[in-house]
């Protein structure tokens, strides 16, 4: 028994030990609370989780349907121009349709979706984290390292309130694991035993139903826990791997059975995955730098990490935390770092890269910092009680501070605005004209869908249209209505159409 845990178990019975246990959560909690609170409650989300949550309140209402998801009479890209939207798989408008017929149109809709994945992740996190330190139960209780280092990445921090697919991808994927890990752990495998890789496969399948092939990477994470885990035979995860690959496989065949279904996986893969490795779709960079803008974009997140990490193993006699990283933490650290390279490495191979790609691998990452950490973070806990008491209840008071300030501070989005004071002047469910220049802000075609159903056309025979003071010599201003917008922008409205 070490010394931490000799400590931990001596301290565990004392009232100031209940704080060192009960702030850091608190802490953890306030710092979420930080970006998600704000961020949820002021209807503005990235282009991106604006048309997802527009589609499915479409299919919410009868427009379109699973296997034919409807944006809009109108898109910015010279993609998805097919009557519907074949961008990705439809599994996330799918369910966030359901929201919407409990909840009605209303922008809550978003807010607890999104709400109920964050708490996903945070629960599934916690229970691989405890999971994997079975064997060190003094250690399980600090499930808030991993939590604060996965939400301690800007790219978590930004997108877990935006509505991304990678989001609910990812906690998909995350599942996969969680019940790849539960079959590895057993003592004694039975027939019932393979329940467990049963449902990671179906959790993998309905990854790959949220955002495709990048939803595959859990197919590895048995062989790879198998590479560190000696007690676990290889054979065991080789088998565990066979069931998953059977039950996709099989979901999959039988989706395929269905003409709509294989109609619209078809139009995807052909139109997403295999445009997109051809280098013809969307490009973040060009050349072979290009391939690695998630590295970059990963390391521009764990600079706090790195220095957190640095700072704990700068060398302290007074407080004893000389000690190296223990075997057991290495291996498992390393471990999570392959499993979230596995999630990685294949998105490399395409050019089309954005940060909130890297969603699905950052709770491993997170976990591989949080094994790095754990050791030093509870000596030094146990050994400064007072002092960590301290500076986590000054870090509470400072989180509830900052949320309070962005609240104060926020600026509403003025697309958002526009679109919700169109309702007082222009139908529902209108396509209305929009100047030349504007037609390719992704922005407006979202926000003017999501809030008020409008489709946009550059057609001259639209009797609404929106624009700014570049296309304002086109209109009579004596005989068109011009009503001024938020941001400079104008609604005009031809009193007669143009033939």
């Amino acid at each position: 028994m070490n010394k931490f845990h000799s400590a931990y178990m001596s301290l565990n019975a004392t009232g100031l030990n209940r704080y060192i246990k009960v702030l850091p959560w608190l802490f953890t909690a306030s710092f979420i609370f930080i970006t998600f609170l704000p961020r949820s409650l002021d209807d503005t989300m990235f282009m991106d989780g604006v048309t997802y949550a527009a589609i499915s309140r479409n299919m919410s209402i009868g427009i379109g349907s699973f296997w034919r998801p409807f944006f809009a009479h109108s898109f910015w890209l010279p993609y998805d121009n097919n009557g519907f939207f074949s961008g990705h798989p439809p599994l996330q408008f799918g369910l966030q349709a359901i929201l919407f017929r409990i909840m009605g149109d209303t922008p809550a809709v978003e807010i607890v979706y999104n709400l109920l994945i964050l708490l996903g992740y945070l629960v599934v996190i916690i229970a691989l984290w405890k999971k994997l330190l079975s064997e060190h139960p003094e250690y399980r209780p600090f499930a808030w390292i991993p939590i604060l280092c996965w939400y301690g990445m800007v790219i978590v921090y930004y997108g877990m309130p935006n509505n991304f697919l990678d989001s609910t991808m990812g906690l998909f994927c995350l599942l996969s694991c969680y019940f790849q890990l539960c079959f590895l752990k057993l003592k004694k495998i039975t027939n019932g035993s393979y329940l467990w890789p049963f449902i990671g496969g179906i959790c993998i399948f309905l990854a790959f139903l949220t955002k495709g092939p990048v939803g595959l990477y859990p197919f590895a994470f048995s062989i790879i826990y198998a590479m560190f885990h000696r007690a676990t035979p290889f054979s065991t995860s080789l088998k565990s791997t066979i069931v998953m690959l059977f039950v996709f496989a099989a979901i999959l065949s039988g989706v395929l059975a269905y003409q709509p279904a294989r109609d619209f996986l078809g139009t995807y893969f052909n139109g997403q995955v295999v445009q997109a490795l051809l280098q013809k779709r969307e490009k973040t960079g060009t050349g072979l730098a290009a391939h690695f803008t998630l590295l970059v974009e990963l390391a521009r997140n764990l600079y706090p990490h790195l220095i957190v990490l640095a700072a704990l193993y700068i060398p302290s006699y007074r407080i004893n935390l000389k000690t190296p990283l223990s075997a057991p933490m290495a291996k498992t650290s390393q471990f999570a770092f392959l499993i979230a390279f596995s999630g990685i490495a294949p998105m490399l191979v395409s050019v089309k890269q954005y940060p909130h790609y890297l969603l699905p691998a950052l709770p491993f990452v997170a976990l591989f910092f949080g094994f790095l950490m754990i050791e030093k973070i509870a000596a030094l806990m146990f050994a400064r009680k007072r002092m960590s008491i301290l500076l986590l209840g000054i870090g509470c008071f400072l989180c509830w501070g900052l949320t309070a300030a962005k609240f104060a501070t926020d600026k509403p989005d003025i697309v958002v605005q526009n679109a919700k004071d169109l309702r007082q002047m222009v139908p529902r469910g209108s396509t209305i004209g929009i100047c030349h220049d504007l037609y390719q802000n992704a922005d407006i075609h979202a926000n003017f869908q999501r809030y008020h159903r409008l489709s946009l056309t550059e057609s001259d025979t639209a009797r609404y249209v929106f624009g700014d003071s570049s296309c304002l010599p086109k209109f009579d201003a004596q005989r068109d209505s011009i009503i001024p917008m938020h941001g400079k922008y104008l609604l005009i409205i031809r009193q007669s159409r143009h033939r």
